[in-house]
Order: structure tokens, then sequence, then C-alpha cells
């Protein structure tokens, strides 16, 4: 995932728990790269936001090139921002062998 304007990667809703919980596993996630437009300047951007729903996990990824304004690597709490939210707290989201490039991330968590 490279490029986005909101998100590498969002979970809004899962409905998977224990052992065979939905998951994310081996990913590859850039802020941006040199093919980037104006707009992803601007934006504010996080590699990955979680669900609003518990037991997700984020294993084995790396994170690259979040290094400007808020952008951030990691977030919590899919559409909580939203001015019509519905709900407004943190998940659960359990991490294992998360990497990032201390070059190019500034800010491994934002809201």
């Amino acid at each position: 995932m490279a490029d986005n304007l909101l998100a590498g990667i969002e979970f809004s809703l899962t409905d998977m728990h224990g052992d065979n919980t939905t998951r994310v596993d081996n990913a590859l996630i850039i802020g941006r790269t040199n093919n980037t437009d104006i707009y992803l300047n601007s934006a504010t951007p996080f590699g990955f936001i979680g669900p609003r729903t518990e037991n997700f996990r984020i294993e084995n990824s790396r994170f690259f090139n979040f290094d400007w304004g808020e952008a951030a690597a990691l977030s919590s709490c899919s559409h909580c921002f939203h001015g019509a939210a519905t709900d407004s707290g943190a998940r659960t989201v359990r991490a294992r062998n998360l990497t990032f490039d201390n070059a190019t991330i500034t800010r491994i968590f934002n809201f």
C-alpha cells in the first residue's frame, strides 16, 4: 500500500474471534513515494487504522515514509473521527513483529 490520502489499510468492522481472528500479515505499507501528488502532501494519512471491533491482529508488517505533518504509521478506531460516528472508543489490536523505518517514520501512532 502506498500514497493513500486516508489509510494504507483500514478495517471498519470485523466478525472473527479466537485464533482465526481477522488480521493483516506480512504487509508493506508506504506513506508516500516519489510518485505522489500534491493532495497527499497536505493530507494526514495513517498506514493502518484498526477496526471498531475487538481482537484484530497486525503482524510481520513494515512501515516506511510517514515523515510529514501529522502522518503516522498506526491509528485506532476506524471512522471514530467522523462527525456522525456512533462509536468513539479504541479497541484491542494485537501487534507482533512490526518494523518502523527509523529514517522515514517520525510518528508511530496518532489518533
